[in-house]
């Protein structure tokens, strides 16, 4: 019955098309097929590449894959010489979107080996988010966007290889991390039942609020569609992510925190070296988020437009100088960045069939700035990098949710 149920889920993934995504690249800036697809070719070699664990810090370096002679392979975070669930997981969903089935097997492989909590204990079906590149675990605990993306590879790579294992491998982490008895244990389920939205980390002290930049209503609508159960619960988390991006985009500048309580509000967090309250490092990727979901799954468009339209503006007042603020835009510092770019544009997706002149050209002006944005190097080329890739291919029209 097991098998049954993972196989018509896989099935009923496989039925579902959406339209191909469109090239921003071509029909904003007319670049032909052949250039866009060198381009992400030598975006994919800078990072995949496979590294010199001796000299990763060297400055320069371009790689962040890292292959091992067991058959497994990690992402570095080069800023902090340690592998974490995030970029793992943004690794293989790179890997599935562009048919890399090799790398993404010694990516899962090396996640499912060092990664994986042991079967029994409480954290039972999340991921470590942090570890040496030797494998040992150092993090306590997990971090939640992780497992968005580690699940909804796993999908994908059903579907594009016709391997149903993934599928089994996805909806067991799902079962696993949606019955918790967080009371009793100090681990609870990934998302909130109550308000369907996800915590910042299932313990004690991160299941009461979350993080802007976790809400992925594109991925839970493809949950809704894949998962073995519990559809509807996943259909109207989608939902709730959707609203809690529009919640946490503050009125006048577009403006996410990195932690949100609950209801949108910036949430600072005692535990954390900064204030987690303002727009920083996770904050980054809301942009990437909303545009993602504006393109492939239409469902509040105009809210999106009018959240995009606020930041993107922000961010050309600002003359593209800095990366960190207040939400109302004040105290601003640190350099805008190439993952910022990256992200950006994917949101300026969400004017590019604006009937607005003027926003139609602020959508040309952000895509044009992702063109021609090197990739990052050097020590921290990690994070910056992993968003800056699959911004790549969102705007090149490389990235689907249905194969």
């Amino acid at each position: 019955m097991k098998i049954k149920l993972l196989l018509t889920a896989t099935l009923a993934c496989m039925t579902y098309f959406t339209a191909d995504a469109e090239n921003f690249f071509a029909t904003l800036l007319g670049k032909t097929d052949k250039e866009v697809e060198a381009r992400l070719d030598k975006v994919w070699n800078h990072f995949f590449t496979p590294g010199d664990l001796s000299r990763y810090e060297a400055d320069g370096e371009r790689s962040v894959y890292y292959e091992n002679p067991d058959g497994t392979a990690f992402i570095m975070d080069t800023g902090n010489n340690d592998v974490r669930s995030e970029g793992m997981s943004y690794g293989m969903m790179i890997s599935v979107q562009l048919d890399r089935r090799e790398q993404f097997d010694k990516l899962w492989e090396w996640s499912k080996r060092h990664m994986a909590y042991e079967a029994g204990t409480p954290w039972d079906g999340y991921f470590c988010w942090q570890c040496r590149t030797d494998g040992t675990k150092t993090g306590g605990s997990n971090a939640s966007d992780g497992e968005l993306y580690f699940v909804t590879a796993l999908f994908l790579a059903a579907e594009r290889w016709n391997e149903p294992r993934y599928a089994e491998e996805a909806n067991s982490i799902l079962h696993k991390i949606m019955n918790k008895d967080g009371d009793a244990t100090g681990v609870y389920n990934l998302y909130n039942r109550d308000n369907h939205q996800i915590t910042f980390v299932p313990d004690r002290n991160g299941h009461m609020f979350s993080d802007p930049s976790y809400h992925l209503p594109a991925f839970l609508d493809k949950w809704s569609r894949c998962a073995a159960s519990e559809h509807d619960f996943w259909k109207e988390a989608a939902t709730a992510a959707r609203k809690h991006l529009m919640d946490a985009s503050h009125p006048d500048t577009g403006l996410y925190p990195d932690y949100s309580e609950y209801d949108g509000r910036g949430y600072r967090w005692p535990h954390a070296g900064y204030d987690t309250s303002i727009y920083m490092y996770d904050a980054i990727r809301c942009a990437m988020n909303v545009g993602m979901d504006y393109y492939l799954c239409g469902a509040d468009k105009a809210n999106q437009a009018a959240a995009m339209k606020r930041l993107l503006t922000f961010f050309k007042n600002d003359g593209f100088r800095h990366s960190h603020f207040a939400l109302d835009g004040s105290n601003s510092f640190g350099g805008y960045t190439q993952g910022m770019d990256g992200a950006n544009a994917v949101g300026a997706i969400a004017l590019a069939d604006s009937p607005s002149e003027a926003d139609r050209e602020l959508a040309l002006e952000y895509v044009r700035r992702l063109w021609d944005t090197e990739p990052p190097t050097g020590k921290y080329r990690y994070y910056e990098g992993m968003v800056y890739f699959l911004s790549m291919l969102h705007v090149s029209g490389h990235f689907n949710l249905d194969f």
